[in-house]
C-alpha cells in the first residue's frame, strides 16, 4: 500500500469514527418525536329477554277424567285456582325482571292430543286458551279463548319487564271420541316486540 493509499484509508477511518461518535452522542439527546392519536370506542348491548312459568303452568295442564260426552270448555284445576284467591288463574308466565326489553309471548301446540295406547288423537283444535294481563274471576275469559295450532302465534303482546300474562286452558270432547289417556305438549316462546314467533 503506498502512502497516499494510507492516508486516504486513515481519513475514511476517522470520518466512520466520527459518524459513529456523532450518531452515539445524538442517541443520547433524542427523546422522539411526540404525537397523538384518538379513537372511539363503540359497543352493542344486545336486547336480551328471559321469561318463566309458574309452577302450576310447569307441572302440566290436566283436564282430568270425562265420563260422559260431548263435553264443552273443560277447565284444568289451575284455571280457577281457588275460591280463596277469587277463581284467579294460576297460569301464567312472566317476563323476568333480569331481562332488558318488553317481550310478546307466543304459544302452540306439539300435535293433535294422542292416546299413545289406543293409537287415538283428538284434534289440536279442540284445545284452546285465553289469555289476559288481569286475572280475577272472569279474566283471562272463556268467550276469548283461541284454538291450538302446531305454529307459534302471539299470545301476550307488549308485557314489560317483572309483569305477566295470565292463560286459561280448555278442553272439547266430542261425541264418539275412543276412551284413553290423551295428551300433547303446549311450548310457550318469549320473542322480543314487533318480532315473529
Amino acid at each position: 500500500m503506498t502512502k497516499k493509499e494510507g492516508l486516504i484509508l486513515g481519513m475514511l477511518f476517522l470520518v466512520f469514527l466520527f459518524s459513529i461518535v456523532m450518531i452515539l452522542i445524538q442517541m443520547g439527546k433524542i427523546t422522539g418525536f411526540a404525537t397523538t392519536g384518538t379513537t372511539i370506542p363503540n359497543v352493542t348491548i344486545s336486547k336480551y329477554l328471559s321469561i318463566t312459568m309458574s309452577g302450576n303452568l310447569s307441572r302440566g295442564i290436566f283436564f282430568g277424567t270425562v265420563n260422559a260426552l260431548p263435553a264443552v270448555n273443560i277447565n284444568d284445576s289451575g284455571n280457577n285456582n281457588s275460591v280463596a284467591t277469587g277463581g284467579n288463574s294460576s297460569f301464567l308466565v312472566n317476563v323476568s325482571t333480569d331481562s332488558n326489553t318488553n317481550v310478546d309471548f307466543c304459544i302452540k301446540a306439539d300435535s293433535n292430543l294422542i292416546d299413545s295406547a289406543g293409537g287415538n288423537t283428538l284434534h289440536m283444535g279442540n284445545e284452546s286458551y285465553s289469555n289476559s294481563t288481569i286475572n280475577n274471576e272472569t279474566m283471562p275469559e272463556v268467550g276469548q279463548e283461541i284454538k291450538f295450532t302446531d305454529s307459534y302465534v302471539k299470545a301476550g303482546v307488549n308485557v314489560s319487564i317483572g309483569n305477566v300474562t295470565y292463560y286459561r286452558f280448555y278442553l272439547d270432547i266430542p261425541t264418539g271420541t275412543p276412551s284413553g289417556n290423551y295428551n300433547n305438549t303446549i311450548s310457550f316462546e318469549g320473542v322480543q316486540v314487533g318480532t315473529a314467533c
